[in-house]
């Protein structure tokens, strides 16, 4: 999963309103009594049966996780270092347990063109490199439109090689989309070849043709186990494990990207802020979704509802913008030119009104 350095700014802002700590399961039956809820970030390695057992028990008896998932092997280091690599997927064993639960994470990437900007060099002057930041489309925006209060009016959430997600019909859980892609966007499917030579040239809107691609999901309702069917009775009756089949009435929330909660890390050793983007400055919602998500779970709707009132940056369409730049012309220029014809005409009648 993600290192303490990436997780620090993360873990120190849950810190106020909660008791945080990390865990490692190791096959310990009761590693989770202790928790309310459990946050996996970004897992690297497939999880063992018995880990997903018992995590599995332990949202049948009430725990409540945050999924932050990564389904996609592809990381911003190798391609700048080479300019081209090659995302392949990642065997977490997780997918029958999220399968069953209600949702599955796709191998593919989400690209969109409300995108996050990336430092690119352009060329050099004299010895020194000259970079420039251009839109990075496997760094998609999320402008949350929901209603659902973990989401209401936050600031875009910056995502970084995002997978798309469905929903599975699962008896008695409700789902709720709580993060998409914008209107311009598409999937690539895995194997997936990614250069940094795509941002030479302009995108074509007409490529982007998919849209409100989903990427995070809250599931509500009584969940079924994963284990229910494929387990000897001698498990099942053991007094020690005690076996649910199905459990209490609980929440899940689940994300197609773990980056969401990693705070950038320098290559000196700096920690930046959750959300800070260091090269254009901005500071994105990813801290505030983070906290609505886990004030959501653990059911402190107070601090959620006051955190909800911030200000949303709006976007520019990407497509829009893109367009015949008559529009924008006619915007800049019309309201000049109605100001200076008043002015004149107003001069016009002074002068009538005055001239005797």
């Amino acid at each position: 999963e993600l290192n303490t350095r990436q997780i620090s700014d993360a873990a120190r802002s849950l810190s106020t309103f909660y008791k945080v700590d990390t865990v490692s399961i190791l096959g310990r039956l009761n590693a989770l009594k202790d928790y309310d809820a459990l946050i996996i970030a970004k897992p690297r390695s497939p999880f063992d049966e018995k880990d997903k057992f018992i995590i599995d028990q332990y949202i049948m008896k009430g725990g409540k996780v945050f999924w932050l998932i990564d389904k996609m092997q592809i990381e911003m280091d190798s391609l700048k270092a080479s300019g081209t690599t090659l995302a392949i997927p990642f065997d977490l064993n997780l997918d029958d347990q999220l399968f069953h639960y209600g949702v599955r994470i796709n191998d593919d990437l989400v690209m969109d063109m409300q995108a996050a900007p990336i430092p690119v060099v352009t060329g050099y002057v004299g010895n020194q490199p000259k970079q420039e930041v251009f839109p990075w489309y496997y760094f998609p925006l999320f402008n949350p439109d929901s209603p659902n209060p973990i989401v209401h009016n936050l600031n875009a959430i910056k995502g970084e090689f995002v997978s798309s997600l469905d929903t599975i019909e699962a008896p008695g859980i409700r789902k709720t989309i709580l993060l998409t892609s914008s209107r311009y966007s598409r999937l690539q499917s895995t194997p997936a070849r990614v250069s940094l030579n795509m941002l030479r040239d302009n995108p074509d809107p007409r490529e982007f043709s998919k849209s409100r691609i989903p990427v995070a999901v809250l599931l509500e309702g009584k969940f079924s186990s994963n284990f229910s069917h494929r387990l000897p009775a001698s498990i099942l009756e053991s007094p020690e494990i005690h076996f649910s089949d199905t459990g209490v009435t609980n929440k899940m929330i689940v994300v197609s990207d773990g980056d969401i909660i990693a705070s950038d890390v320098s290559s000196r050793g700096t920690i930046y802020p959750l959300g800070f983007d260091r090269f254009t400055r901005q500071t994105y919602g990813n801290k505030s979704f983070v906290l609505n998500c886990m004030d959501y779970l653990c059911g402190d709707r107070n601090i959620l509802e006051l955190r909800g009132k911030i200000f949303k940056l709006r976007m520019l369409d990407p497509g829009k913008a893109r367009e015949s730049g008559f529009n924008s012309w006619t915007a800049a220029i019309l309201p000049v030119l109605i100001i200076v014809l008043y002015g004149m005409i107003r001069a016009l009648i002074r002068r009538r009104k005055y001239a005797h």
